[in-house]
């Protein structure tokens, strides 16, 4: 009985540390309400909880300022599996998944009208996306490219990266610390138009404060592939 009480405890304080599962049903076409459209995404506004520590939230590269009258975004193929690919504004809790993608020979397309997007008043660099395949990370181009990627991580906590490295056959081939303190989110950038293509990683070693404790130590790693043609 204790050992399923145990079990029991340690299932539910699992539970507490994922997001809140959003449902997608059908709705108001014209309200902002995270709702299944034109039954190929779910977009809207949801109030969700996000995760503590510290995570990768977005790896893009964008090219607009302002929303044209249909925004596309374009994530490249890797083998045969289709990405999942998740879209979202923190501030706004403005959330865009379950896409039912475009494929093509060499990439997913997705055209979005940016009704919500321009109704919920969603800033176009505030949007963050994330698409994977089998733990694989591929940038989304949102709009058109802007020669750069965005790594955009969040923390819970104030933090500092002490480590920012993209490594390629585990060699550095960029590093860039960031030693100030900062909660919310943290963004780097890496211009990899000269960089060949193929896997790369990223590396992270972050210390997140704590309040009357030490600080948490993470070590972070994450494989993404990586192709110049993409940034330009």
């Amino acid at each position: 009985m204790k050992y399923q009480l145990l079990l029991t405890t340690i299932f539910l304080i699992s539970l507490s540390t994922l997001p809140a599962q959003a449902a997608c049903n059908g709705g108001n076409p014209q309200s902002i309400a995270y709702i299944r459209r034109d039954n190929n995404r779910c977009e809207g506004i949801q109030p969700r909880e996000v995760v503590s520590g510290i995570n990768l939230i977005s790896l893009v590269t964008r090219g607009i300022d302002k929303y044209p009258n249909l925004l596309t975004l374009l994530i490249p193929r890797l083998g045969n599996s289709t990405p999942e690919v998740t879209v979202e504004s923190l501030n706004k809790n403005y959330l865009l998944d379950n896409l039912s993608l475009i494929q093509s020979q060499s990439r997913f397309t997705f055209p979005l009208k940016p009704d919500v997007l321009n109704k919920a008043a969603i800033l176009p660099n505030t949007l963050r996306a994330l698409a994977e395949v089998n733990s694989v990370y591929l940038p989304v181009t949102i709009g058109q490219p802007s020669g750069q990627y965005e790594f955009v991580f969040y923390t819970s906590n104030r933090a500092k990266f002490s480590t920012f490295e993209i490594l390629r056959n585990s060699k550095v081939v960029y590093s860039k610390p960031r030693n100030n303190a900062q909660r919310g989110e943290v963004i780097f950038t890496w211009n990899g138009r000269k960089a060949p293509a193929g896997s790369y990683e990223i590396h992270v070693v972050a210390e997140q404060e704590r309040i009357g404790r030490p600080p948490e130590k993470f070590d972070r790693r994450f494989k993404f592939e990586h192709n110049p043609k993409w940034l330009i």
